[in-house]
């Protein structure tokens, strides 16, 4: 009797850790750095033209396929999500951005994306048709890169 009591207290004690380890393994992301990383200074903001979703339409002049697009889910003051194919599959992953002022000779404006695989990007941005197409442009080595978005209902997840 008193082998089985014990055995009961160990099993028990088990499931009961076993299941705080289940519930303990999934992490809150509430520390993303949904701001600016120390020495952007203060001069940034959310341009809330942005907010939306955006399909990828051409890269460098040229329309995307399906499996070549990706789309871009602003949701206002840093947050959003990116969206892309990786051989034939969809996958998504967070991203936080801000925009700032900027020197370019095509636009007063460039917006800062850090993706939650750790990869960041800073482009030009502006906005034609009435806001609903965005142009991303930066240096990829000496070659200008130029994205165009076109704002869309949903994206196709």
């Amino acid at each position: 009797m008193k082998k089985s009591f014990l055995t009961s207290i160990i099993g028990a004690a088990m499931l009961i850790g076993g299941s705080s380890m289940l519930f303990t393994s999934c992490t809150d992301d509430d520390y993303w750095p949904y701001s600016p990383p120390s020495g952007w200074g203060a001069d940034y903001f959310y341009d809330n033209r942005l907010n939306g979703e955006w399909e990828l339409t051409q890269a460098n002049s040229r329309p995307v396929d399906r499996y070549e697009t990706n789309y871009m889910d602003f949701l206002g003051n840093g947050r959003g999500r990116y969206y892309y194919y990786y051989n034939s599959r969809p996958y998504s992953e967070e991203m936080a951005y801000f925009c700032q002022r900027s020197n370019s000779n095509t636009t007063d404006y460039q917006i800062n994306i850090q993706y939650e695989d750790g990869s960041a990007s800073t482009m030009a941005y502006w906005f034609t048709d009435n806001g609903n197409t965005l142009w991303l442009q930066w240096l990829s080595g000496n070659q200008t890169v130029t994205y165009i978005y076109s704002r869309v209902s949903y994206i196709p997840w």
